[in-house]
């Protein structure tokens, strides 16, 4: 069977219950390999695809193959441990890489799976069935993983089902959180959980909801319940807590201070801190982000009986814990450095897609841009091919080198929105 007329991957759970530090779109590409090679499993230890119908599947539009070699090149670096919640009630631990191999020859990928993986991709006791065309409406990679988590627990007959109460440790491994990311549930909740929780509501025909369970006044586990829209029925909100809430009293609230406390916090803002703490203009990018490092800095303090009436003397005195502070920095160095990363690839992904439009409507392109190479190596690359434009189609140096001609000299004026949004952007990100 062609991949094209591929629309579900069988997945096992151990593999949808993997420590999953990878992005969205390694995620995606390992689901759409596994549908690929699902029935020569039992017989192959090598599968074949075409990076045409590759790209396609995953709805890459972009002939950029060196992307894709990145992907898998990703994949094959990536170490997973996977059965993170014992669904099987086996106690099975396992790690391998995601992908043993690949190659690519002749614009047609072979790849195979690492020998204790594959024993547990074919034919799986327990099993998914995910659909290929939904994985690429997901946009964030938390919620992708979230589906796949929450689908794997869904009953087909009663078209609904639930998980296991996940400890929020082993939900942050799921999710491909390192264990120090997010110490403050209301954190968590706020950039992962309710974001990814939303995208599944609103993208798919199935309503995610989430249960907490709680030691004491902590957010301890979590459980996921998933229903059919059809099915679904007026429920009451599961965060009576913190219901109409502005952010910053939400995250006090979560944190164990008292609720009128919060708010006052909240009306007040900056008000609060003693006028002779006060923070210099510009060190924090609002209060929130100001509360957020009081809540961490409870998490890191010791000897601390109340945390409650710390985070607020902390506030109100503006405490300050150098430690937290790097931590803090690294994190938000290190998220700026993805958003920079994803912000660059979508670009990228733009910018040929413009590129390859241009080419289809005034093929004569190519052929005038050819004649503005310099390179040697590329002049002779084109000589071993009918045309210039049979040379481009083929994609590797001669493509490259032929776009970055199209993009500098021929299709400014296409690119230039583009390139306005990208710059914008990434103004933005680099604050």
């Amino acid at each position: 069977m062609r991949l094209a007329e591929i629309d579900e991957v069988i997945k096992a759970s151990p593999a949808i219950q993997i420590q999953s530090k990878i992005s969205l779109m390694q995620r995606r590409a390992w689901n759409v390999l596994l549908a690929n090679a699902y029935n020569e499993l039992p017989d192959k230890d090598i599968h074949s695809v075409s990076m045409v119908e590759l790209a396609a599947k995953l709805g890459f539009n972009s002939g950029n193959q060196e992307y894709l070699k990145e992907v898998l090149r990703s994949l094959r670096s990536c170490e997973v441990e996977w059965n993170l919640l014992n669904k099987d009630n086996k106690q099975v631990w396992g790690v391998a890489s995601l992908l043993a191999s690949a190659e690519i020859e002749n614009g047609i990928c072979t790849y195979g799976f690492a020998p204790h993986l594959r024993l547990k991709l074919h034919n799986p006791r327990i099993y998914a069935k995910l659909n290929l065309r939904l994985q690429n409406r997901f946009k964030g990679q938390y919620a992708l993983v979230l589906w796949e988590v929450c689908f794997d627990y869904f009953d087909t007959d009663r078209d609904q089902g639930e998980t296991p109460f996940i400890p929020i440790e082993t939900f942050k491994e799921l999710i491909g959180l390192e264990p120090d990311e997010y110490p403050a549930f209301g954190f968590l909740n706020r950039d992962v959980i309710k974001p990814a929780v939303k995208e599944i509501n609103d993208l798919t025909d199935y309503l995610v909801e989430v249960e907490q369970k709680r030691n004491g006044r902590k957010v301890s586990e979590l459980k996921f319940r998933i229903t059919r829209v059809e099915q679904i029925s007026i429920q009451e909100s599961l965060f009576p807590d913190i219901e109409n809430l502005p952010p910053v009293a939400v995250e006090l609230v979560q944190a164990e201070i008292d609720r009128k406390v919060a708010l006052e916090i909240t009306e007040q803002e900056w008000d609060f801190v003693n006028p002779q703490k006060l923070p210099p203009a510009g060190t924090y990018p609002d209060f929130l982000a100001y509360i957020a490092e009081k809540i961490e800095m409870s998490l890191h303090a010791s000897e601390v009986k109340n945390r409650g009436g710390f985070i607020v003397e902390a506030i109100r005195e503006n405490y300050q814990d150098s430690a937290v502070q790097k931590v803090r920095e690294t994190r938000a160095e290190k998220a700026r450095e993805k958003e920079l990363e994803d912000l660059t690839v979508e670009f990228k992904v733009k910018r040929d897609n413009i590129l390859r439009q241009a080419v289809h409507n005034q093929p004569a392109l190519v052929t005038r841009a050819a004649k503005k190479i310099t390179s040697y190596m590329i002049q002779e690359r084109l000589l071993e091919h009918d045309s210039a434009m049979t040379a481009y189609q083929k994609g590797g140096m001669v493509k490259a080198e032929i776009d970055g001609i199209l993009a500098a000299e021929f299709c400014q004026e296409l690119l230039a929105p583009a390139i306005a949004a990208y710059e914008d952007e990434r103004a933005r990100i680099l604050g």
